[in-house]
């Protein structure tokens, strides 16, 4: 109340200001409006305006969730680079006191905006750190026109030195910036708005600093409406830095009349989608109040004339919000939809951020393969030496704290996990293996994450940047990152523990909270819950034996898992399986701690990521591609090895080129089917299904297949 009454005790003085004609303009009147192409004074004065592009924030993230100065910078640091409000515009005489160097800002002032499709607001820092400025003094002047950014009068001349010139200079200069226009600039300190003034034409007397009469300054009462009633933000904290918000209505601050000549009539708010003309000056003195005391500056005005003419003001787009498919609001991506999914080749950040992403083709598993028959160990490690290669998970992503256990030598593995994959054509099985065998990991820790993305494997942000160990560049890099595996895409990270799967997430955008080991937002996780569901409900296999080894099967279906909407707008919609033929993105990680929880404790590591970003972007993920071969059993045929020879006759296995052995029968999945112990030279098949076999003999490296 004190604020509102404060404005009404403001706008008494200035409400017969906006009734006075103004003078030397004849266009004020919109239809009037000349065409500015070709306007005497432009081609002779160019002057570089610069242009920002001002994002539209996300869905449900509001600048009144700033309350201190960590929000504040947390804000601040989403919205990339600043602009400085670094041309001196004051005489020099207290100096330019102006460094705000990367490592150590001293003194000067910078800003940056957002908005919200209602509200632009101007976020603003003024450093002062050795406290060179009188105490109370540096302030802030916020210029806006919401109308045509290119307002002046047809014979418009840019500033001079000459005082001759300048005396029509300044008069041109007077008519840029109108109260009837819209606009004005905006006194604002301590957090409030007490003045919004603009041009009502030339003054009837002249200024003593002058030797010509210049505009003369009204309020523009609309604006300030709303500007003195808006809850801005200020915030000065013991190092001198000033930490400002300040709030413009799209239908108050940055409106402009309907009709020039009604003031009183309504108004016009500004949309997403406009420019308008637009400049921060930084206030302040050095040992007192006198002119050559001040120490001014202006964003993109290098004269003193920016306050009066927009001819020196940069340009604010008010950017179109970015395509929100789904339930929850996607920053940033604007090709979410597959048919604007761009052409990767060129795309920026790829070329200059190459990552060897390896390949692997699983093979389909033959004819009357069924999941069913694996059920224990032995089973397990059938299939698994059926499957040939295993992929080694070994690239720490932890922070080493707890050391480096990964030991997976050939004779004897003692710590680290690897995995496996043979697919049905309706469902991918992972097969996974985790050694610990000194039981070096906390009990019950060691788990799984399995990373998948059946859409394209190579989706990411256009601006993409490759992790790197600085701090400010990973602000742009997690941001980039966490707008590559989303719900709406399919996919996520499934936690595997203990045969069951929990959680399969993804992100849903960037989140509206700082995470604490972060300096920064990044993306905010959600379930794939269709993924979910089909993953929660599936038979998968876990098995612990003596010696600390996991073996574990996560089944991952290709209707559900595996599957992604049709619709990436509709996620209760029709699901579009992956299919034999086609790529994803994938990546395995090992998880486990030693000596607790804490996050120094931690023992990860990927298959393919090489950094702990892997589990936000499938930049750093493998390629799986779903193979139509079929698995052949190699190196098991009937033949002879070392004049070994076992063949089937009749319903007899035969067994020739050995003396008494035990022989063990595998069916093709791996599953025990006999075991027969001290044969001679043959063992009786007939009460065994005519198919596929494999027969293993004691002491013999290789497996024989035969057909019965």
């Amino acid at each position: 109340m004190k604020r509102i009454a404060t404005l009404l005790i403001l706008l008494l003085p200035a409400a017969g200001l906006l009734g006075q004609s103004m003078a030397g303009i004849s266009w004020v009147a919109w239809e009037n409006e000349p065409d500015y192409e070709g306007v005497t004074g432009y081609a002779e004065n160019p002057y570089d305006n610069p242009v920002v592009i001002v994002p539209q924030a996300p869905a449900g993230i509001s600048p009144s969730l700033i309350v201190d100065a960590t929000t504040f910078d947390l804000a601040w640091s989403l919205l990339g680079d600043s602009m400085a409000v670094a041309n001196l515009t004051s005489n020099g005489v207290a100096g330019d006191l102006f460094d705000l160097g990367e490592a150590n800002p001293t003194f000067g002032a910078a800003w940056k905006a957002v908005h919200d499709g209602a509200n632009l607001y101007v976020m603003l820092k003024y450093w002062d750190l050795n406290g060179q400025a009188d105490a109370g003094s540096r302030t802030f002047e916020i210029m806006a026109q919401p109308t045509s950014p290119v307002r002046h009068e047809p014979t418009f001349l840019a500033a001079a030195d000459s005082a001759a010139e300048l005396k029509t200079t300044y008069e041109n200069m007077a008519y840029a910036r109108f109260t009837e226009l819209g606009g004005g600039k905006a006194m604002f300190a301590d957090g409030s708005v007490t003045q919004y003034q603009a041009s009502t034409g030339l003054g009837k007397e002249k200024l003593a600093w002058k030797t010509y009469t210049t505009g003369k300054w009204g309020e523009n009462n609309n604006g300030l409406l709303a500007l003195a009633s808006a809850t801005h933000f200020w915030n000065v904290d013991g190092n001198g830095t000033i930490r400002a918000i300040m709030v413009m209505t799209f239908d108050g601050a940055l409106a402009y009349p309907a009709d020039p000549a009604d003031l009183d009539g309504d108004y016009i708010p500004v949309e997403v989608g406009d420019t308008i003309a637009f400049d921060v000056k930084s206030n302040s003195t050095v040992g007192g109040t006198e002119n050559d005391n001040k120490v001014e500056y202006f964003w993109s005005a290098d004269k003193n004339n920016g306050y009066a003419s927009n001819y020196y003001s940069g340009h604010l787009v008010l950017a179109a919000p970015p395509v929100e498919p789904g339930e929850q609001a996607f920053a940033g991506i604007s090709w979410v939809a597959w048919e604007n999914e761009p052409d990767y080749e060129g795309v920026t950040g790829y070329a200059d951020n190459p990552y060897d992403n390896p390949q692997v083709s699983v093979k389909q598993a033959p004819d009357g393969w069924s999941y069913d028959q694996l059920t224990d160990a032995e089973t397990f490690d059938q299939t698994w030496e059926i499957l040939g290669d295993s992929m080694a998970v070994a690239h720490l992503t932890s922070n080493g704290v707890a050391g480096d256990l990964f030991d997976l030598g050939e004779a004897d593995p003692t710590f680290g996990a690897a995995w496996k994959a043979v697919h049905d054509g309706a469902n991918l099985y992972v097969m996974l293996k985790y050694w610990d065998v000194n039981g070096q990991a906390d009990a019950g820790s060691r788990t799984f994450e399995i990373m998948a993305q059946p859409t394209s494997p190579v989706r990411h942000e256009m601006t993409f940047e490759a992790a790197s160990d600085s701090a400010a560049e990973l602000q742009l890099i997690y941001q980039n990152m966490a707008y590559a595996r989303y719900t709406e895409l399919g996919g996520g990270k499934a936690m595997f523990a203990d045969g069951s799967v929990t959680q399969y997430q993804a992100s849903t955008g960037l989140g509206k909270e700082k995470l604490a080991w972060k300096t920064y937002t990044t993306g905010k996780w959600g379930e794939n819950n269709n993924g979910l569901l089909a993953l929660a409900s599936a038979t998968h296999f876990w098995n612990v034996d003596d010696a600390g080894t996991i073996r574990a099967v996560m089944v991952m279906s290709f209707d559900g898992a595996l599957a992604y909407p049709e619709d990436p707008a509709d996620l209760e919609g029709t699901y579009v399986p992956i299919q034999i033929g086609e790529t994803m993105a994938f990546d395995v990680k090992s998880n486990s701690t030693v000596g607790g929880t804490e996050d120094d404790n931690k023992v990860e590591y990927f298959w393919s990521s090489d950094k702990n970003n892997g589990y936000a972007s499938n930049f750093y993920s493998g390629h799986l591609t779903l193979s139509d071969e079929v698995i052949q059993v190699v190196g098991v045929e009937e033949r002879t090895l070392n004049s070994i020879k076992v063949f089937m006759y009749n319903d007899f296995l035969n067994i020739r080129g050995v003396e008494v052995t035990d022989v063990k029968i595998y069916s093709i999945t791996g599953a025990l089917v006999k075991s027969v112990r001290n044969v001679n030279r043959q063992v009786d098949m007939s009460e065994v299904s005519d198919g596929v076999y494999i027969v293993k003999l004691e002491g013999v490296p290789s497996g024989f297949k035969v057909i019965k």
